[in-house]
């Protein structure tokens, strides 16, 4: 039984080690010290305690030649993942900064295609914003289109249509804060959902672009661009956005089931 007893205590010594290389001298040395046990005990020339330390020595080595091994392997695994995961991450940066260089290089066109017209553009949300102010587009309080606004409404649409074509296009009517005082209109609601209708209309029966490419929102002074506590922050917010979706194939929408 002396055997057996030396192949517990080699466990016992050595299993408390916590790496690959500790833990595989600990197994390679308790099955060298039984073996070694076991060889002197028939073999008469050392007493199994002798044979015991001679295999626990020559198997501890062994067994932790092979689990250092298997420490080099796997943090080799994790490195290489980790390359993959860094390389994978670099090409969506570098994608993302093409697509706003793109983006950018695409908006500094537009404006020089518009630079002589009353018209702002700014990308936002995946949308294309074409702002344009109510003084170049209506008289005061009113909704029909002035032959300022007719032009500058052109030269947005001939864009729309040569970069975007089939593109949905949405027109936000918006006002100041002050209130509607006499030209009868209920609300800011009102006037600006009739303007943003006016523009919808010119564009179907004017301009031939597609009924259902084209939608009115009103918002009336509830999305104002500057704070209404100035005659020049109350001037940009009276305003005409015309805004371009984006294309409807490059849309995701996340499905729960």
């Amino acid at each position: 039984m002396k055997w057996l007893m030396a192949g517990t205590l080699a466990v016992t010594v050595l299993a408390s080690g916590c790496t690959s290389a500790q833990k595989g001298a600990a197994a390679g040395g308790a099955i060298g010290a039984t073996s070694g046990a076991i060889w002197a005990n028939n073999a008469g020339k050392l007493d199994s305690w002798e044979g015991a330390g001679v295999g626990l020595a020559t198997g501890g080595l062994i067994g932790a030649l092979i689990g250092d091994g298997w420490d080099y392997y796997q943090n080799k695994q994790k490195d290489d993942a980790q390359g993959v995961q860094i390389a994978a991450l670099q090409g969506d940066l570098a994608g993302k900064d093409r697509t706003l260089a793109d983006l950018q290089a695409e908006l500094d066109k537009l404006r020089g295609e518009l630079s002589q017209k009353p018209v702002s553009i700014e990308s936002k949300d995946g949308t294309i914003r074409f702002t344009i102010l109510n003084e170049v587009l209506y008289d005061a309080g009113k909704a029909e289109l002035r032959p300022a606004g007719l032009a500058a409404l052109d030269s947005v649409l001939d864009v729309i249509q040569k970069e975007y074509p089939g593109r949905a296009i949405i027109v936000e009517g918006h006002t100041d804060s002050d209130p509607i005082k006499s030209s009868g209109w209920k609300s800011n609601w009102e006037l600006s959902a009739a303007r943003s209708l006016t523009v919808v209309h010119y564009f179907v029966e004017k301009k031939g672009v597609a009924p259902e490419q084209l939608s009115a929102a009103a918002f009336g002074e509830f999305k104002p661009a500057a704070a209404n506590d100035s005659s020049a922050n109350k001037r940009l917010n009276r305003r005409a956005v015309i805004v371009v979706m984006p294309d409807a194939k490059n849309i995701q929408v996340d499905r729960q089931s």
